[in-house]
């Protein structure tokens, strides 16, 4: 933290005394040491005082922003290289306990928040958990839930329909026909 502040008066200090320079140099040029000339760089040394401090301050946001714009491209291009794999599923069920893909789908989204899985819930089930990612949704007029899983291993996908699936029948007690979609 002190390198930080040392560095950050250092700056100040050279931009300072190059703004003074280069403001100081042609007033002393043209008008030599006079009582004029000297009284207007005292007040041009006073004004350069916020001066430099405001530019210190948007020099640094501006190098902020540059890292952190360099760090997401870096963050995007580390994601990009290792696409995760998206996978579709398709269960089918009778309606044979009166249950339908609208009521399926909003039970098991009271169970993720039971559980408290962050999910968002507007008709559909959408799941984003750092690097998987799923989405479980209702086929209007079909007692049909489509959705896909997108993990970076076979196994976490797997997983996920497995899991999905398990609540099906476990829980809302579904006869499930899967079928790969």
């Amino acid at each position: 933290m002190m390198r930080r502040n040392y560095g950050t008066a250092l700056a100040y200090g050279a931009l300072y005394l190059a703004m003074a320079g280069v403001t100081l140099t042609p007033l002393f040029a043209a008008g030599g040491l006079t009582d004029a000339t000297v009284s207007v760089a005292m007040v041009l040394v006073i004004a350069l005082i916020p001066v430099t401090a405001i530019l210190i301050v948007m020099l640094g946001r501006v190098i902020f922003w540059q890292r952190s714009r360099a760090q997401k491209r870096d963050v995007a291009e580390a994601d990009s290289a290792q696409p995760a794999k998206r996978e579709r599923f398709d269960f089918t069920f009778a309606a044979w306990n009166g249950i339908d893909s609208v009521q399926a789908v909003e039970r098991l989204s009271t169970r993720l928040t039971s559980l408290g899985m962050n999910h968002r819930f507007d008709g559909r089930i959408t799941v984003d958990d750092g690097d998987v990612r799923w989405q479980l949704s209702s086929v209007p007029g079909a007692l049909r839930l489509t959705g896909w899983v997108e993990a970076p291993s076979a196994d976490t996908r797997a997983m996920i329909r497995a899991a999905v699936e398990e609540f099906l029948v476990d829980e809302l007690d579904l006869r499930l026909e899967r079928s790969a979609a």
